[in-house]
């Protein structure tokens, strides 16, 4: 009798709510949400079942919002559905989506083996669409399957690439995960790489047998030799403005991301220019915060570049506050460090005295992780503490030993996810993609995580909250309170009823950015 009594009170609820209403006693809503599972992320009132929202933010939090509803007020029955705070993505290369939209994209995936027929098809294609190429950029490249078929025809990759693309201009094609490329014998000499040319640090040349370059270059450092010497070594701001325009357009609402943190991985000014632009054009829909590109082969001399580059950006939903180190790489010597231990030690204290945060890509093994957080040791030896709210990215397994550093340190652990020991050591935890090297779906990403034995709150709170937290934007999204923006997304099912087989499949149906509808599947 309970449960039909409270089904009628629900039900006698939305009537009222979602009928036609005369102007209510307090200021109309622009948005009602109503009849959902609203789960707020704020542990004074986790739940709660209506929300309202006013010029772009949340208004009222609670079990009805009837007295909010107006002649022009939009009221979105969510039937049981569920509202969340807006994903925070806090490690997704925004910028990237350049490639897939000006440069050649080769077939196949990490996991499907491609043809060279299809390679080259899909070359000839770019190359009759783009006439006139003073290069040829790609992404997609199969490292292992490249080397193998060079192999098997006697050939480096370098000469296999020639005969795909040719001599006249230099080509340079990118792998998926972004830390190698295929070069081929122009691109190379126009670099002026050869066989007396040095590792850079904390990246390696492949060569051939008598040490000449075979047309591979692992990690940033060996890239760069070759990149910087291109005839258009980045996109234009004008490129970048478009890609940007259509990640926010086709891909992050429809994942219910609204705010990231973007880690570029090489000196880009286009890129700021682009969102300085749009950001006073006021045409961004995502919260973007960009770290910077420490160059390893620098150390200190560069921190003055970095504080006069931060000066020069920012805008509304735009900021540069922090610094990418990129700590661990695949080196001559196998998985290690890419910085020398003494000068990571004072560039990081360098910059954490001028006021960056600290984001470091860390693939591990332990004593690489072990290694950071010396570094942010000795830089608060230097500095004292401060809420620097620095963070180690691509946390794995072999970073579980170090839980207590990390808590120690006040460095926060983010990755896809990070191990349930640093849930349960309460430290500070984010959950992000690595767009497009990973999977972009914060769902997807939560489901792995109760795979492996988080609780579901925490995963939420770490895509959300937490991720507010990491962006030091807690007091304006992250969680659905009055005063909040109202960044906010509507998934197709409760997570909390989803068994866990099916957590992935998981859909947003709906996404809102500072009050505004950015995304709506034709679904709802």
């Amino acid at each position: 009798m309970k449960m039909i009594a409270r089904r009628s009170a629900l039900t006698t609820t939305a009537a009222l709510l979602f009928a036609p209403q005369a102007l209510s006693a307090v200021e109309p809503a622009d948005f009602v949400f109503a009849n959902g599972r609203v789960y707020t992320v704020n542990p004074a009132q986790p739940w709660a079942g209506a929300v309202a929202i006013r010029g772009g933010r949340i208004v009222h939090v609670g079990d009805d919002a009837s007295a909010f509803v107006g002649p022009r007020t939009r009221r979105i029955d969510l039937k049981g559905r569920m509202l969340l705070p807006g994903f925070t993505d806090t490690h997704n290369h925004t910028y990237l989506r350049a490639e897939n939209l000006f440069w050649v994209t080769l077939p196949g995936t990490r996991t499907e083996t491609p043809t060279l027929q299809q390679y080259r098809a899909a070359i000839d294609a770019y190359k009759a669409a783009n006439r006139g190429l003073r290069q040829l950029r790609g992404v997609g490249w199969n490292m292992r399957f490249i080397v193998q078929a060079a192999s098997e025809r006697g050939l480096t990759p370098r000469e296999l690439l020639d005969d795909l693309v040719g001599l006249d201009i230099p080509a340079v094609i990118i792998t998926h995960g972004h830390h190698e490329i295929w070069a081929n014998t122009r691109a190379i000499r126009n670099a002026g790489v050869t066989e007396a040319t040095p590792n850079p640090p904390g990246a390696f040349i492949e060569r051939d047998a008598a040490g000449a370059p075979n047309g591979v270059f692992r990690e940033f450092g060996a890239q760069n030799l070759i990149i910087s010497k291109l005839p258009e070594p980045d996109f234009t701001v004008e490129e970048f403005k478009a890609s940007v325009l259509d990640w926010q357009a086709n891909l992050a609402p429809q994942r219910g991301v609204t705010a990231v943190l973007t880690p570029t991985h090489y000196p880009s000014e286009n890129y700021l220019k682009a969102l300085q632009a749009l950001s006073l054009e006021g045409r961004l829909t995502t919260r973007f915060d960009v770290c910077l590109w420490a160059d390893e082969t620098r150390g200190l001399s560069q921190v003055p570049d970095l504080i006069r580059t931060r000066a020069r950006y920012g805008g509304p939903n735009f900021k540069v506050d922090s610094v990418k180190i990129f700590g661990t790489g695949q080196t001559a010597q196998g998985l290690g460090l890419v910085w020398d231990q003494d000068v990571l030690n004072k560039t990081v204290a360098a910059l954490d005295k001028a006021k960056f945060r600290i984001f470091i890509h860390d693939i591990g093994p332990t004593s690489t992780y072990e290694a950071m957080l010396d570094a942010h040791a000795y830089a608060i030896a230097q500095n004292g503490r401060r809420d620097a709210r620095h963070i180690i990215t691509h946390v794995g397994d072999a970073a579980s030993p170090t839980t207590a550093r990390f808590l120690e340190l006040g460095v926060r652990a983010d990755g896809h996810p990070p191990p349930k020991a640093f849930f349960d050591t309460k430290v500070p935890t984010t959950i992000s993609s690595d767009y497009p090297v990973g999977d972009f779906s914060p769902v997807a990403e939560m489901a792995r995580g109760v795979q492996r034995g988080v609780p579901l709150e925490d995963l939420i709170a770490a895509h959300t909250l937490r991720g507010a937290e990491a962006v030091f934007a807690e007091t304006a999204i992250g969680s659905i309170e009055v005063g909040k923006m109202a960044d906010l997304v509507v998934l197709e099912r409760d997570l909390f009823a989803v068994p866990a087989d099916e957590l992935a499949g998981v859909k947003p149906v709906m996404t809102l950015f500072a009050g505004k509808e950015v995304f709506r599947s034709a679904a709802f």
